[in-house]
Order: C-alpha cells, then sequence, then structure tokens
C-alpha cells in the first residue's frame, strides 16, 4: 500500500485512481497466461497523470467488474490503441462465448479477459478455500474456468471466422486479473494460496462481525460504500476505533452484507488508505451475505 503522501493520491478524484490502479496496480494472477507485466502498457503511470486530469467517467453501472471493464476501454480510448469490446462469439444463433477485449498495439493484437475480484481466505477441516463474498465464487473455479474455457475461445473455428470478418486476427489470448485477497484475521481460518496467484497481489485482512473489536488495530478509520472498493481510498475525514465498532455493530444487527472499512493515515491531500478489512456476517460463508447460493467448501 501506499504511503498516505505518496503521488498516487494527489491524483484529482476517485475515477483516475481508479482508472491508474485498474491499469498498473498489483497483479492478482502472475503466471504464463496471465503474467503480472503486461506488454501493451508503458513502465509507469505518473507520465499519464496530466492526461487523466480532467478525466471523468463516461459510463455508469452498480458493478464494479463491468466498471473494471469501462475503465480499461477508457484508457485505450485515450491512448489511441485500436481495440473492440465485448464481442459475442454466435454460432447458428447461439451465444457462445464474448471476448471481453481485443486490442492492437501495432506491434501485436492480442485478446484480453479482464476480471476484477475479491477473495477471502477460509480454510477449516474440510478444506482450504478462496470464497468470494457471496460464496458462490471461488477463486481456484475462476482461475480454471479462465484457463480453460475464456482463453482457448480465440481459438474456436467460429471465432477465428466472425474475428476475420471485423478484421481481427489476434495472435495470443492473456488474462487481466486485479482485486485484493483478504487473509483471514482468525488463524484458524488460515488457507494457502494457489500457485498462480502473483507474490506481490494486493492483500487485505478480514474477521467476522463478532471478533471485530478483538482484531481491528488502533488508528482512524473510514467505511467504504461500494462504488469505492474498486482502488485503494482518499477520504475528506475519518472516525475513531470505538465509533467504527459501533458502527458495525449496528450495521449486522439489521443487514447482512460484508461491511469494507479501512484504516487511514492523514497525509498531505487527505486520509489516505493504508490497511483493508472486510467485516463478514458471523454466519459467513455456512449462510449467505446478499445471496443465499449453496456451494460446496468441502
Amino acid at each position: 500500500m501506499f504511503a498516505a503522501d505518496h503521488s498516487y493520491f494527489a491524483l484529482p478524484g476517485q475515477h483516475q485512481r481508479d482508472l491508474i490502479w485498474s491499469l498498473f496496480g498489483p497483479p492478482l494472477l502472475d503466471c504464463d497466461w496471465s503474467p503480472a507485466k503486461q506488454p501493451w502498457l508503458p513502465d509507469q503511470w505518473q507520465p499519464l497523470a496530466e492526461q487523466l486530469s480532467n478525466l471523468a467517467p463516461d459510463f455508469n453501472s452498480p458493478r464494479l467488474g463491468l466498471i473494471f471493464e469501462q475503465l480499461w476501454q477508457q484508457y485505450l480510448q485515450l491512448s489511441g490503441i485500436r481495440f473492440l469490446a465485448n464481442v459475442q462469439i454466435i454460432d447458428q444463433g447461439k451465444t457462445l462465448g464474448e471476448l471481453d477485449l481485443l486490442l492492437d498495439n501495432e506491434q501485436q493484437q492480442w485478446h484480453l479477459e479482464l476480471a476484477l475480484k475479491f477473495y477471502l481466505g477460509y480454510g477449516n477441516e474440510q478444506g482450504q478455500h478462496w470464497v468470494g463474498p457471496n460464496r458462490a465464487d471461488l477463486l481456484a473455479r475462476k482461475i480454471r474456468h479462465t484457463h480453460e474455457h475464456q482463453l482457448p475461445m480465440r481459438q474456436n473455428p467460429q471465432t477465428q471466422q466472425q474475428l476475420s470478418e471485423l478484421n481481427w486476427q489476434p495472435q495470443a489470448s492473456l488474462a487481466v486479473m486485479r482485486g485484493c485477497l483478504f487473509y483471514p484475521a482468525n488463524p484458524a481460518y488460515q488457507a494457502c494460496l494457489p500457485a498462480e496467484v502473483s507474490a506481490h497481489h494486493w492483500r487485505g485482512h478480514w474477521c467476522h462481525a463478532q471478533q471485530a473489536a478483538d482484531y481491528l488495530p488502533k488508528g482512524r478509520w473510514y467505511v467504504l460504500a461500494k462504488p469505492q472498493w474498486l482502488s485503494p481510498a482518499l477520504t475528506t475525514f475519518s472516525i475513531g476505533r470505538e465509533e467504527l465498532l459501533e458502527y458495525l455493530r449496528t450495521h449486522f444487527r439489521h443487514l447482512t452484507y460484508p461491511c469494507c472499512v479501512i484504516q487511514t493515515e492523514e497525509g498531505q491531500y487527505g486520509w489516505a488508505e493504508q490497511q483493508r478489512w472486510l467485516i463478514m456476517p458471523d454466519d459467513w460463508p455456512h449462510n449467505g451475505t446478499h445471496k443465499n447460493l449453496p456451494v460446496k467448501l468441502g
């Protein structure tokens, strides 16, 4: 995480920080089909800062994953890189799948699959998993689906024909996955990481609501709204730990979805995020949060 006075927090607004983090933030994966370094991006984000100063979002979606894709598209448009987004592959009226993004950096054409994900480590006597907040999403399953289904879609004969008609011939398929892995504060829930996970991924912490008073460290805090989850946050104010704990007690007395909170430090630009926590309902993951979808965790 950046220090409170880092130039990242000098970016003029959340939209600019979201865009920079989506492009240059720590990769969730680092493997041959999802490398940490993307050859179509510049080495440093700082030269882009001036271009982004007056940039405004030209989209509005409640889904963070869709916002993530649109941020990539906005950057490519700003940079003048030829691209095509959300290409549906259709065979005899049936949709076979969709390619998230095609781009041409004048050296090579690429097929990219984009994803923004948040997972919590959860291990018990039945096994070890990285689980999404709604329980229906598992990191191991996402890795397998991306590698075995989404990326090979480019080589499908129907895909090849359709792309040729669109004047595209991508030579390679890669995945770009950003997001955060939340490590359990309770040592009883430790979980091993899949081999594909980058050693430099974004790290947070999680605990159940009833354990928040035991695990949340001292400091100044802020409660994030869902649209603020995408990148490290900068806020204009913070609250104390006891005020946060009272807020959490009220939240979980009436609501059953997780609460994302950040520990902050005051710097020259405001209160900058230093540590991120997900506070989960006490019956998670055995009962759902905002979706009661059954999933076998063993």
